[in-house]
């Protein structure tokens, strides 16, 4: 239980404190190695079909190869091409970026390991709550006593007279000869 709240936390800071930080530090990345950090967006860029980090214009200051063939819709369009007259060329890339994807999909797992923790904790919780109700029926039934002669007394119902069941209970100790053990489970 304290490890889903835990969790639910952690996940909330997560949201709130590091995924809005995500874009800027991506662009950082970008500036200072440029080529670790879009071999590590190529991936990205091949699978949903965009490029750079805000879009293509990210890449304009890199230098030697300033596009990866990543954000080309054709193999290394930018290589056919001046970079200067980019009319040609930007009708041959990916012209959105890629971070509103990686933002999405970010959420969307967060919100789903969210969803998951909290129905976890509110099933924690319900169960606990159930098992308090429980035993607090289990210690009525212990202290009731003509529900242990009731249970005692063969032949006796469960709602019968008080008056009743005293005469009942008087003739079934006759026959009890054994000490009966009721234990809760």
């Amino acid at each position: 239980m304290v490890l889903n709240l835990v969790m639910f936390t952690i996940l909330f800071l997560y949201y709130y404190l590091i995924l809005p930080q995500l874009r800027p530090l991506l662009i950082h990345s970008l500036q200072k190695s440029p080529s670790t950090t879009s071999n590590l967006l190529d991936s990205i860029q091949l699978r949903y079909t965009c490029c750079g980090i805000n879009n293509k214009d990210d890449y304009n200051n890199l230098s030697p190869n300033p596009f990866p063939s990543s954000c080309c819709r054709v193999s290394n369009c930018w290589h056919d091409t001046n970079n200067n007259s980019s009319n040609n060329t930007s009708s041959l890339m990916h012209p959105h970026g890629c971070y509103p994807i990686i933002d999405k999909c970010i959420t969307i797992e967060l919100w789903t390991f969210v969803t998951i923790t909290g129905l976890c904790a509110f099933l924690q919780i319900l169960a606990i709550m159930l098992m308090c109700i429980l035993n607090q029926s289990y210690k009525k039934l212990d202290d009731n006593s003509k529900f242990a002669i009731n249970q005692l007394a063969s032949g006796v119902p469960l709602n019968g007279n008080l008056n009743n069941n005293n005469n009942n209970a008087q003739c079934s100790s006759k026959t009890i000869e054994e000490t009966v053990e009721i234990t809760q489970i």
